[in-house]
């Protein structure tokens, strides 16, 4: 069974949840991990208004992350009020990330807010309305939430192309769909990480795929856990998927 290194191209319908996709190939599985550690930012957007731009820049580097990234204003869609972005930032490992960064966010009324000294870390990041800030802060740091990670490794066992997948909450309907630029062939799997806050791990996902001939397969009880999932051929079994790994 191979592993495909592929791009696939998410469009996010709603920013509740968090997803993350993994594309492994064989030589890349085999490369040492880089020694760098990592901030995870869960940034909501409570300032009242839609937020035009979010970047964080590191203090003594430059460089710098920033949503919607250039190219995907259209895929992104608005950071409206209530919703949420989530950024990553990495530095080398054996370097200090105390206070080592700088938020910064921009407003569509044209409101611009900075906050110099954010360390590297996990942290859940509100972006405050004028009338909320204390002082001159412009953010409220808070600790995240539990959470619960579920892995799913697909494997296309349909005979054919895939050329969209999808995962739906059944609870409040949120959607994320992945297509497949490139196609995800006959005999290829990929990995999918989902995240969702730990008090709804008993959630259940739908699971959609298409097949380059228009065909539809429809599995609606996808649990949140660690499992294999192989996309069968559609009509050839009483399920479209199996919870089993080829052999």
């Amino acid at each position: 069974m191979k592993m495909k290194n592929m791009i696939a191209l998410l469009t996010v319908l709603a920013l509740q949840f968090h997803l993350y996709i993994t594309i492994i190939s064989e030589e890349e599985s085999a490369e040492e991990e880089p020694a760098v550690k990592t901030g995870i930012y869960t940034i909501i957007n409570k300032t009242g208004e839609i937020v035009t731009e979010v970047k964080i820049t590191d203090n003594i580097t430059g460089e710098s992350v920033v949503f919607p990234a250039e190219g995907t204003e259209l895929l992104a869609g608005p950071f409206e009020d209530d919703g949420i972005v989530i950024l990553y930032f990495d530095i080398p490992k054996d370097e200090d990330g105390e206070k080592r960064l700088t938020l910064s966010y921009r407003t569509e009324s044209g409101r611009e807010e900075s906050y110099t000294t954010l360390s590297i870390e996990t942290v859940n990041i509100e972006l405050l309305s004028a009338d909320a800030m204390t002082g001159a802060t412009p953010i409220g740091l808070k600790e995240p939430k539990p959470e619960k990670t579920a892995e799913y490794t697909f494997y296309n066992l349909t005979g054919e192309v895939v050329t969209a997948l999808s995962l739906t909450d059944n609870e409040d309907g949120m959607s994320i769909r992945t297509f497949f630029d490139d196609g995800f062939d006959p005999g290829e799997s990929f990995i999918l990480s989902y995240v969702i806050p730990a008090e709804r791990e008993n959630t259940t996902l739908t699971l959609q795929f298409e097949t380059a001939s228009g065909k539809v397969g429809t599995y609606t009880a996808v649990k949140i856990e660690d499992t294999s999932i192989s996309l069968l051929d559609i009509g050839t079994s009483d399920s479209p998927v199996s919870f089993t790994a080829p052999d």
